[in-house]
């Protein structure tokens, strides 16, 4: 079964104290309560969109490296994200 990681962006939205995840690789996005069930709703979106791109053999983009999205990301918290696909 194929794996694919991408760095995940973590953002504190100060207003509403709700918790964004964001891919930018993949233009894809979470928000959630807490960090926890945002990775779980990316993993889940992740999942979900390289399933329908090997589908479907739509262009994969190649993940960033998580040093190059740290640097352009200063004080947010980045991370990586894995999800396997059936």
């Amino acid at each position: 079964m194929p794996k694919y990681t991408y760095p995940i962006i973590f953002i504190l939205n100060e207003e509403t104290k709700h918790h964004n995840g964001y891919i930018p690789d993949l233009a894809t996005f979470a928000e959630g309560p807490t960090p926890e069930e945002v990775y779980a709703d990316m993993e889940e979106i992740l999942k979900n969109y390289m399933s329908l791109a090997v589908k479907y053999e739509a262009e994969i983009p190649t993940p960033s490296t998580l040093e190059s999205i740290a640097k352009k990301w200063p004080g947010y918290k980045v991370s990586l994200i894995t999800a396997e696909i059936k």
